[in-house]
């Protein structure tokens, strides 16, 4: 019983991903202080050290050197991360599962999930508000 008990607590805890920080408008998202858990919880289990996917670390206080003004392995003529810019931004496009080319990020046992909106809204406004560390 003691098991079952663990195994669904375990089950509940993934299923409910990580919390995602609140940022007051009137202040811009930090990497280091409100994505990096998110990047963590969502990304690191394909971007490590030991077998980075498409050349990509994530773990923490590598991340944010591998994604800003950094070309993608995938379409070198984009840059992961403009900051200020989401639009051009090919992370921006992987998570939001509108990229031309690759599948849409994070991935899963079946195939490409798609962020629940509070998070992608988060990643977008990092871009957005400049990229900071």
């Amino acid at each position: 019983m003691m098991r079952f008990l663990l195994f669904v607590l375990l089950l509940a805890s993934v299923a409910c991903g990580p919390s995602v920080a609140i940022v007051p408008e009137d202040q811009p998202v930090s990497y280091v202080e409100h994505l990096e858990p998110l990047i963590i919880e969502r990304c690191l289990g394909c971007h490590t050290a030991e077998e980075p996917k498409e050349e990509l670390v994530l773990e923490r206080g590598r991340g944010y050197a591998q994604l800003v003004e950094r070309a993608s392995e995938q379409v070198p003529s984009l840059q992961l991360v403009v900051p200020g810019d989401a639009d051009a931004s090919y992370l921006w496009h992987k998570v939001d599962h509108t990229a031309g080319t690759g599948k849409g990020m994070p991935r899963t046992l079946t195939g490409s999930k798609r962020l629940p909106e509070p998070e992608l809204e988060l990643i977008r406004r990092w871009i957005e508000d400049g990229a900071a560390p």
